[in-house]
């Protein structure tokens, strides 16, 4: 029986693969976007976990298939319980379940929460491009929290060539 290789990915070695790529991340979800604007994507809607005696908590499961090049199914299983940040353990958690496209077979879990974090501030700093494309880029910047997210959208900004005389 041929089985295919299996690994899990811990947050340091996720972090260690994205650190100082902002460019390269950047230009790999604005493809992800173009394959999925040329419908070579498939993201259903996401479900929602509740939990009646912790109103505030919930867990979100996102399936997704990436067609092109590199062909990729699956699942980001992503947790809030803004009640941890009070206990010092952070308010979201995440794993990403990846499978062959052509066999089904999971290859890899990965530590998502790093993941999300840097697609979210990638899109940021291409967001930030496109609109500001045959303009005067801006000089001042403003976050709404300090959080991991704005961390991370500032990372993408400066590692994307942004530069400001006010933050």
């Amino acid at each position: 029986m041929n089985i295919p290789p299996f690994a899990v990915i811990s947050g340091a070695q996720v972090q260690r693969a994205l650190d100082g790529r902002e460019k390269q991340v950047t230009d790999l979800v604005e493809a992800t976007y173009r394959l999925h604007g040329a419908g070579q994507s498939v993201n259903p809607p996401s479900y929602f976990l509740r939990f009646p005696d912790r109103p505030t908590a919930r867990i979100i499961a996102l399936p997704a298939a990436l067609g092109g090049r590199n062909r990729v199914d699956g699942l980001k299983w992503i947790s809030s319980f803004p009640e941890n940040v009070a206990a010092g353990v952070p308010r979201a958690s995440a794993v990403l379940i990846l499978n062959d496209h052509a066999t089904g077979y999971p290859f890899a879990v990965l530590e998502s929460s790093i993941i999300s974090a840097t697609r979210t501030a990638a899109s940021a700093a291409l967001a930030a491009e496109r609109l500001s494309r045959d303009r005067v880029r801006p000089t001042r910047v403003g976050f709404f929290g300090t959080g991991l997210i704005a961390r991370y959208i500032h990372t993408y900004l400066a590692g994307t060539g942004w530069s400001c005389d006010e933050i």
